[in-house]
């Protein structure tokens, strides 16, 4: 078969090289048409929650404003992860959504 194929390529040479130029053509359209980043995003997809109450300690916080926002978080789709801090003053609620979640 493969003699075949190189007895065939050496009598119709025209042939063989008109293949290669069409080949060539479409090659270089299909890698210009590429989108490719030289530095891909890696990072995963977060939305943080920044909530600011002065007047509370850090147990009030956690009970008054990161525990709701925890749990009307809970129940979204795509959600892999939810971290929470809470300072004296201020929330901070940090959600990872799956890869391939548009957080817009």
């Amino acid at each position: 078969m493969l003699e075949f194929i190189i007895t065939w390529s050496l009598k119709h040479r025209l042939v063989v090289l008109v293949a290669l130029l069409v080949a060539s053509v479409f090659g270089t359209l299909a890698v210009r048409s590429l989108d490719i980043d030289a530095f891909p995003d890696t990072t995963p997809v977060q939305v943080q929650i920044n909530t600011v109450a002065p007047a509370l300690a850090a147990e009030q916080i956690e009970r008054q404003v990161t525990f709701p926002v925890e749990q009307s978080i809970s129940g979204l789709p795509a959600l892999l992860g939810v971290r929470s801090v809470s300072k004296f003053g201020l929330s901070q609620v940090v959600v990872t959504f799956a890869d391939s979640t548009d957080p817009t």
